[in-house]
């Protein structure tokens, strides 16, 4: 008699920090996700975290391993420093972080140009998701690099230049801000003057009973983008 052993794959896979990807004008963190075996010309998704949360957390918990694994696509995830934000929540609320070739925003950007010259990425698939205030990062990244991302999700988050400052982000996120489509879409279109092609596609998802950032988010997000 004999017995048959069906080996599974080896995941030798893991996440690993990138010490240098650019000029890194808003002090991030870069960490990468590649599959093993995975194919040039791959896919990349940029995960965002929460406030109070990290990359490796966010990477462990979120699920998103499973499916860059199942799919065969690489992650880039960004992480704050609490240099910048006491609670680590990503910057969706300063300007200097919110604009095209500043701050944060530029520096996850340098992120997928690092990706793409290095890991071989398909500079036409490149996607943004993120939670919370990393979902307000979302939203800048579609807005200020619709060249860049081909789609992204925002989940319990916030439209672009909702606020400028920290004195108004918290209205922002309760109870929420109300503007017509009209003046959410030019705040996306001034994002990036001058632009005409296509625009990410963009997924909404949030919470009918979030108590921290309004529900409202979702209906203004919405306006936002279509």
């Amino acid at each position: 008699a004999g017995a048959v052993t069906l080996a599974t794959p080896a995941q030798a896979a893991g996440l690993t920090q990138v010490a240098s990807f650019g000029s890194n004008p808003g002090n991030l963190t870069m960490y990468a996700y590649r599959p093993d075996n995975l194919p040039a010309g791959a896919p990349a998704v940029v995960l965002l975290h929460g406030c109070a949360q990290n990359a490796s957390a966010y990477f462990t918990n979120s699920g998103w391993r499973k499916y860059a694994d199942q799919w065969h696509f690489a992650l880039i995830v960004a992480e704050q420093k609490s240099a910048n934000n006491a609670t680590s929540c990503f910057n969706w609320f300063e300007a200097g972080d919110t604009a095209r070739g500043q701050g944060e925003a530029l520096s996850i950007k340098q992120m997928v140009d690092h990706a793409k010259a290095n890991f071989g990425t398909d500079g036409s698939r490149i996607f943004v998701s993120g939670l919370s205030a990393g979902a307000a990062m979302s939203a800048v990244m579609l807005a200020t690099y619709p060249d860049v991302f081909a789609a992204g999700s925002i989940v319990a988050g916030i439209p672009y230049r909702c606020a400028t400052s920290m004195i108004n982000a918290f209205g922002c996120m309760n109870p929420g801000t109300d503007k017509s489509p009209a003046a959410w879409g030019d705040l996306v279109r001034n994002a990036y003057l001058g632009y005409g092609g296509p625009r990410p596609r963009v997924a909404i998802w949030h919470g009918t009973s979030d108590s921290t950032v309004a529900p409202l988010n979702a209906a203004e997000a919405r306006d936002q983008w279509t």
